[in-house]
């Protein structure tokens, strides 16, 4: 019997759409992220990214509900 494994991969968004998304300054973001009240998101290569389903969980947590429009989650 053959086994299939799925893999899904999740879209990653870099600080500067995010930034547009949410409407926070790029650099208030890093100032949350460095008082532990922003998720870190992942560096990869040195760039900090964040996934979409991680940034909506977290205003939701605050009572925010929130849409992004340009990755389509």
């Amino acid at each position: 019997m053959k086994t299939t494994t799925m893999i899904q991969f999740e879209t990653l968004i870099g600080i500067d759409e995010l930034s547009k998304e949410i409407g926070l300054n790029k650099y208030t973001i890093y100032k949350k992220i460095k008082k532990d009240k922003f998720p870190k998101g992942v560096k990869v290569n040195g760039k900090r990214l964040f996934k979409p389903q991680s940034i909506k969980e977290y205003y939701q947590t605050i009572g925010v509900d929130i849409t992004f429009l340009e990755s389509g989650n």
